[in-house]
C-alpha cells in the first residue's frame, strides 16, 4: 500500500491536480494507469508503442532442440507469451517445464509461473540484467551451459555478453520487436501542445524513443517524465527529458509509489 504523508491526507486525493500520461500498451499500462487514479492523478492513457511479432521459424528451429539447453533465459512478458505459443505449437511443454529458468522480473516470473513452468532458477532482487549476470556468476553450472534468450530485436547485448565471458553458449532468438504508434504519438503531441500533460510515464527506452520522436525539442527539453529503471532513466536524460522520477522498484505500486513522494514531499513541485 501507497501511505498518505499525513493523515491529513485523504489516498484519493494524494495525486490530485496531476496530470499524467501513461505510455505502455492498454494491456500493460491498464493496472498503473488504474493504480495512479486511484491516488487523484488524472491519467490520460496514450500508448506510444506496440508490440508486432516476429518469424517464428528461428524460434521453431531452437524448441526442436530444446533438450539441449540448460537454461531458458527471459527478460520479458512478451518473450514468455511467445515462447509459451510456440512450445504448445511444438508439443514440447514437458520438455519446457524441466528447464532451467533465469528471468528479469516479477512480472516475468509470474507471468512463467502461470504457464505451469518451473520456478525460476535464477530471479535476482536487483531486477535488471547486471542482477542476473551477478547470480549467474555465483553459480557452478553455468560454465559449459547452452542458454537459449527468446530476446526482443535490437536488445542491449548486456545479457549475451556477459554470460558468454562466464563461458555459457548463448543462443539468441528474436521474437519481437517494438515499433511506434504513430495514432499515440499524435495524440500526446496534441495533449503536450495543449498544456494538458504534467508527467509522461515510461517504462523502456523504445517508449522514450517513441515520445522524443513526436514533440518539438523544445517541448521535450520541459516536459517532466517518471521512469522506471535506471536504462530508460538514462536514456531519457541523454534525450534532454527532465527525469522528476526514477523508480528502482520493478512493479507498479513502487513506480506509483516513487511518483506520489516526487510530488508530496516538501520541496516538490505541484502543477498549478
Amino acid at each position: 500500500m501507497i501511505a498518505p504523508r499525513d493523515h491529513a491526507t485523504p489516498m484519493a486525493s494524494l495525486l490530485a491536480g496531476v496530470r499524467i500520461a501513461v505510455t505502455r500498451t492498454a494491456q500493460r499500462g491498464g493496472p498503473l494507469a488504474d493504480a495512479l487514479r486511484r491516488v487523484g492523478a488524472t491519467v490520460h492513457e496514450i500508448p506510444l508503442t506496440r508490440i508486432e511479432s516476429l518469424d517464428v521459424a528461428p524460434l521453431h528451429a531452437a524448441l526442436r532442440d530444446l533438450a539441449r539447453y540448460h537454461w531458458v533465459l527471459l527478460t520479458s512478458v512478451n518473450a514468455v507469451d511467445r515462447l509459451a505459443q510456440a512450445v504448445r505449437e511444438l508439443g514440447l511443454s514437458d520438455v519446457m517445464a524441466s528447464r532451467r529458468l533465469a528471468v528479469v522480473g516479477s512480472t516475468t516470473a509470474a507471468a512463467c509461473e502461470a504457464q505451469g513452468w518451473r520456478l525460476p532458477t535464477v530471479q535476482p532482487e536487483r531486477m535488471q540484467a547486471e542482477g542476473v549476470l551477478d547470480e549467474m556468476a555465483s553459480r557452478s553450472d553455468v560454465e559449459g551451459s547452452r542458454v537459449l534468450y527468446p530476446a526482443a530485436g535490437g536488445a542491449r547485448d548486456v545479457l549475451p555478453d556477459g554470460l558468454g565471458a562466464l563461458g555459457a553458449l548463448v543462443d539468441v532468438v528474436p521474437v519481437y520487436h517494438t515499433v511506434p504508434d504513430s495514432a499515440g504519438q499524435q495524440r500526446m503531441l496534441e495533449l503536450v501542445e495543449s498544456g494538458a500533460v504534467d508527467l509522461v510515464t515510461l517504462a523502456a527506452p523504445s517508449a522514450m524513443d517513441a515520445l522524443l520522436d513526436a514533440l518539438p525539442p523544445e517541448r521535450a527539453s520541459r516536459l517532466p517524465v517518471a521512469c522506471i529503471g535506471p536504462v530508460t532513466a538514462r536514456a531519457a536524460r541523454i534525450a534532454g527529458f527532465p527525469v522528476k522520477v526514477e523508480s528502482t522498484a520493478p512493479t507498479v505500486e513502487g513506480w506509483v509509489r516513487s511518483i506520489v513522494q516526487a510530488y508530496t514531499t516538501p520541496a516538490a513541485g505541484r502543477p498549478h
